[in-house]
């Protein structure tokens, strides 16, 4: 369910299993974190799939670039904004709010 949100809402992630990564592991437990999902967004950690809470901590979205596919980080709520590609300089105009 965490990976379906995040990838609906556009949120880049770096996944960890900490049944297969024993750093991941070890991280978690330095943070005395016992659950999973957990996810760290700058220093603000959440545990559970707190839908809200990682919305309201992520900053950005990750949209593909309309010419070439490149994936461009994009600031939420800022109106709308011009993006340009830094692979093929395309112009991409994208309205945040609706991010």
């Amino acid at each position: 369910m965490a990976k379906e949100f995040l990838s609906k809402n556009n949120i880049h992630y770096i996944e960890k299993n900490i049944s297969l990564d024993h750093e991941a592991m070890q991280e978690l437990q330095s943070r005395n974190i016992q659950g999973v999902p957990a996810f760290l967004i700058g220093e603000d950690m959440v545990v559970g799939l707190d839908q809200q809470k990682i919305l309201k901590l992520v900053d950005h979205r990750v949209m593909k670039c309309q010419n070439c596919s490149q994936k461009l980080r994009v600031p939420v709520n800022k109106g709308n904004i011009d993006i340009t590609c830094p692979k093929c300089s395309h112009k991409n105009t994208v309205n945040t709010v609706s991010l």
